[in-house]
């Protein structure tokens, strides 16, 4: 195979991948590209350049439009802007309707009305339309009144102007809002482009494979390079774009400025694919600039939490300034009265009449009279007058002396006393004071009323955008916490936490449920007893550690294994998951119903756990005490309901009993069904992690947990599903013993004390399959309303093993077949046997036979007794060693 074919080889296989390490930095957890264009034509209509260049540049238009009409043209252009913007009218209503249609939540949006009032704000530029409303005088406006009309219409369209000026500025925030669109949709359509280029370009690992000389000698070794770095002729590192273009420039140079012969001789030198591989270089170091490119593309990419924060505090911005911008004028006494300029024009008849030649004194005295009188109508009365005559008086406003100089305006001339007269007047001054304290007075109240304005509008925006960041972010953020709180004290209750659920799901809610979910899947990965390494670390502030010490418990220990799961795994292959799994499920689910909690699967085993709290038991004298006997009654009874709920649950489920009919299963076993067995015993454990930095298991170590184990083993000996130690027995309520029978005594390898085992007789055969097929998620909902039922009857005192033993139909169903008086006739034999009388426990043992022929128990103890004749041996303890595991 040639250097090419495998560099091909290479390349293909390097691409893949590539591909499969693209597909997983790509990953979206945050379901962007789920965000599908509905109309993808109208959408390219709407997101293109022409497009969006005639909207912006309209857009100015309406800002500026009509300012730079009244600027820079006189009347004889406002019909060609008139038809400017009748065309802004068209175009903005055609955008408003067709991204109404393709973007998700603007129709009847804030943003939606905004662009309604905006647009439609623009009619008041058309002269035609304001001249036709009257908002605008007309020329033809020839009476005093009608000039009167068209100065008021003047007034009244400058006013709605300036308004309209205030809510056209909303296209400003339309301008950004579309500039961040757009780039947000020519970032989503690189994407693909851009990973089809590199994937294309192969940055990963290109190798160079020179040719040899006519001699056989290679002047260059081959060398393989990682992208970007290329090594050249003289041993140097190219590591960027910018050298790997001079190169080439260098290679070109030589082609076109050099002899044949010079350019043949550096052809012997370089490989002859070298200019093909010179300009592969090139586009595989552009290719990992655009990657990089890419990659910060993606961080800068704006969340949706962003986006409505952004959005919530642009509306209330807008909403606050728009706000201030239309009331505060309404704070201003100018709004209310307009400056008056009298008195000024007063002071300047006053002295026009004072220096008419021959002006009586009388007339000058009736001019003051007539001022005071008429002003006496206005806010701003005459206060004080004082004139140049010296017989005339000065005239002052009653309580003028306590008027405040705020509350004052001055006004004076100077009258020539050449024309008034020397014999006349005094200072040659007219003052008049205008009394302004009632404008004074309703300045006042309008600053009170404006101060409390702008408190109330402060006070509405901080709570309107700190109730936003709450809302968005940092509720969220609390929650997180909690929740976190929560997991860090018990782990456990991860599973239980509902997800949080919305229409349009925020990073921060995807966050929030990340960690619910992070929190049920350690939480099932670690199991109870990684409890404390999962909350010991997420409570530490420094690094993640493990190796915690272990801690002594005293626990409940239950062992189950699948029958014949050798040869399940060799005819099912890939289908034996689904086969474990499903058994799985039920083992889990009825431990978890019953208190208990999974520990470890070991492919065809299960170690289950009901933990004992350490509040509940006390040790005197190497002996357990127990604080609470009821408690520890409830939980041993639940062991053992739920070890007889999974074999009902295995011999009634219709997906189990589906496996008797599996053709490939009753070829290797006939009469195949799935069977288990059960192994039950309590002690202490040491719990904690095992393994090291690498992985580890959380479970316990503890002889205690080996008996579970072999008990479970001993099954089969004894040929029943199920063995419980009498280290547990003596702790099942009385209700619950009478079902059970002692069926040995023994000691196990390793260990002195003697330990009897007990079973309780349930049968699996010929069981009615279950009804209860729900659909998956249904399936979990029910599995959880039972437990939490059984949860409720513990916690009220109601819960009683006897009577739920004869109320739940799958325990009756396996506890059918139960005979008292094959249980009492079986107990007189055990006595015989532990006593060393074994004729005598023959005799009963026989009688037992006549009522349960097939009885695993008394033939196993058979064949013990049949090994010495029926005889005692002269050391009988009372017990026998269990040689078998």
């Amino acid at each position: 195979m040639t250097d090419q074919q495998l560099q091909g080889q290479n390349n293909i296989q390097e691409q893949q991948e590539l591909s499969e390490q693209s597909s997983d930095e790509e990953l979206d957890v945050f379901h962007y590209q789920e965000e599908k264009e509905k109309y993808p034509m109208l959408n390219r209509l709407l997101e293109n350049v022409i497009s969006q260049l005639l909207v912006n540049l309209l857009t100015l238009y309406a800002l500026y439009g009509d300012d730079i009409r009244i600027i820079c043209f006189d009347k004889r252009a406002d019909s060609t802007f008139d038809g400017i913007t009748i065309f802004c009218i068209i175009i903005f209503s055609t955008e408003i309707v067709i991204t109404s249609i393709v973007r998700q939540g603007y129709f009847n949006s804030f943003f939606f009305w905004l662009d309604i009032i905006s647009t439609v704000s623009q009619i008041l530029d058309i002269t035609l339309f304001n001249m036709a409303v009257g908002l605008e005088g007309s020329v033809s406006a020839k009476t005093g009144s009608d000039l009167s009309q068209a100065n008021k219409a003047s007034k009244t369209s400058s006013k709605a102007v300036r308004v309209v000026r205030l809510v056209r500025l909303i296209r400003i925030v339309k301008l950004y809002k579309a500039a961040n669109y757009q780039k947000e949709g020519d970032f989503q359509k690189t994407l693909t482009k851009k990973l089809s280029t590199v994937l294309m370009k192969n940055p990963n690992h290109t190798q160079i494979h020179p040719l040899q000389n006519g001699d056989g000698d290679t002047p260059l070794q081959n060398q393989s390079r990682e992208i970007p770095h290329f090594t050249t002729m003289n041993g140097q590192t190219v590591q960027s774009k910018d050298q790997l273009n001079n190169m080439t420039s260098v290679i070109e140079g030589f082609d076109q400025g050099n002899s044949y012969e010079q350019r043949r001789s550096l052809k012997q030198i370089l490989p002859e694919n070298y200019y093909f591989q010179q300009q592969q270089q090139n586009d595989d170091a552009a290719g990992k600039m655009q990657e990089k490119e890419h990659k910060e593309q993606i961080h800068k990419k704006e969340s949706r939490v962003s986006k409505r924060l952004s959005d919530a505090t642009t509306k209330k911005v807008i909403l606050l300034v728009i706000l201030l911008l239309l009331i505060m004028p309404l704070f201003s006494s100018d709004y209310y009265f307009d400056s008056s300029s009298s008195l000024e024009y007063a002071a300047q008849y006053f002295k026009v009449v004072a220096e008419i030649p021959n002006t009586k004194l009388s007339e000058i005295n009736e001019t003051l009279n007539f001022v005071i009188s008429q002003h006496d109508q206005f806010d701003t009365p005459v206060g004080f007058i004082r004139n140049p005559f010296t017989e005339i008086p000065d005239y002052e406003r009653e309580n003028y002396e306590y008027l405040r100089e705020s509350a004052k305006s001055y006004y004076f001339k100077y009258v020539d006393p050449i024309l008034v007269g020397l014999n006349y007047i005094g200072d040659p001054i007219i003052l008049f004071v205008s009394d302004n304290s009632q404008i004074e007075k309703l300045n006042s109240i309008i600053n009170i009323v404006n101060t409390l304005f702008v408190s109330c509008v402060l006070l509405f925006g901080a709570l309107a955008f700190a109730n936003d960041a709450k809302n968005v972010a940092l509720a969220p953020i609390e929650r997180m916490i909690a929740k976190v709180n929560v997991i860090a004290k018990n782990p456990q209750e991860a599973k239980e936490m509902k997800l949080e659920v919305e229409q349009l799901q925020r990073e921060t809610t995807q966050i929030e449920n990340a960690i619910i979910k992070i929190g049920a899947l350690l939480a099932l990965g670690f199991g109870d007893a990684g409890s404390a390494i999962i909350g010991t670390n997420m409570a530490s502030s420094g690094d993640v550690d493990p190796m915690l010490p272990g801690k002594k418990k005293l626990a409940i220990y239950g062992f189950c294994d699948i029958r014949n799961f050798t040869d399940a795994t060799e005819v099912l292959q890939k289908d034996v998951m689904v086969f474990v799994n499903s058994i799985a499920e039920i083992v889990h689910a009825m431990v978890n119903r019953y208190q208990g909690s999974a520990n470890k699967n070991i492919g065809d085993a299960f170690l289950l756990v009901w933990k004992i709290s350490d509040h509940s038991w006390y040790e005197e004298n190497g002996k357990i005490k127990w604080k609470n006997y009821d408690q520890i009654n409830m939980i041993a009874d639940c062991s053992l309901l739920s070890f007889m709920k999974i074999f009902a649950k295995i011999n009634r489920e219709p997906k189990i009993l589906e496996y008797r009919n599996d053709a490939r299963l009753t070829q290797r076993l006939p009469g195949y069904k799935v069977k288990m067995g059960f192994g039950l015993h309590i002690g202490w454990g040491i719990e904690g992690a095992i393994g090291s930095e690498f992985k580890i298991d959380a479970s316990y170590l503890s002889p205690n947990v080996n008996m579970a184990s072999r008990l479970e083993a001993a099954t089969k000996q004894y040929g029943v599903s199920l063995l419980i130690s009498s280290d547990l027995y003596i702790l099942f309520s009385s209700g619950l013993k009478k079902y059970q029978r002692q069926i040995d005594m023994v000691t196990v390898k390793g260990s002195v004390r003697p330990i009897g085992l007990y079973t309780i007789d349930i049968e699996g055969d010929n069981l009615p399959p279950s009804k209860e097929d729900y659909p998956q998620e249904e399936r979990f909902q029910v599995m959880d309303q039972k437990r939490q039922i059984f949860v409720n009857q513990i916690e009220a005192g109601e819960f009683k093993s006897e009577n739920h033993l004869n109320r739940n139909k799958d325990l009756l169903l396996i506890m059918k077949n139960y005979n008292p008086e094959f249980q009492a006739q079986f107990s007189q034999g055990f006595q015989g046997y532990l006593l060393g009388n074994w004729k005598e426990a023959q005799m009963w043992f026989e009688r037992a036979k006549l009522l349960k022929p097939n009885d695993g128990p008394i033939a196993t103890l058979y064949s013990v007794m049949g090994e010495c004749n029926f005889k005692a041996p002269s050391d009988w303890k009372g017990y026998r060693e269990l040689t078998e595991k």
